[in-house]
């Protein structure tokens, strides 16, 4: 029987790695068909999420990824949260809280839904 944490927490990995090149070819496969994200600026559908990974506005130069949690759901669905800091080659940075959740669709883990939440600086 898989370790369904390790593999949630591994394909978070791989798609902070696939952001950060602007990998948008990864997503093709990691998302299902029926993806939506929520980030600060828009909601999008799969076709929408590709665009925005592919351009250079997606890259980040290093990130830090803090209290990573792993939630399963159910055999075939899961999710994964965590605090992530980008930060960006102009070394501009931005923190928000982070949810994907995924669905194992015909026996293959995909990302179903992602959100980003913004952490507002505070005084």
């Amino acid at each position: 029987m898989e370790d369904i944490k390790s593999v949630l927490l591994s394909l978070k990995e791989q798609a902070l790695e696939a952001t950060k090149n602007a990998d948008a070819d990864f997503y093709k496969d990691y998302l299902d068909e029926s993806a939506i994200a929520i980030v600060p600026f828009g909601i999008f559908d799969k076709n929408t999420i590709m665009q925005q990974m592919g351009s250079a506005n997606s890259q980040f130069k290093s990130s830090r990824i803090d209290d990573t949690r792993a939630i399963v759901l159910t055999p075939e669905s899961g999710i994964v949260t965590y605090k992530a800091t980008y930060i960006k080659a102009d070394q501009t940075s931005f923190e928000v809280f982070v949810t994907t959740v995924y669905a194992k669709r015909s026996g293959v883990w995909k990302g179903v839904f992602y959100q980003q939440t913004p952490i507002l600086k505070t005084k």
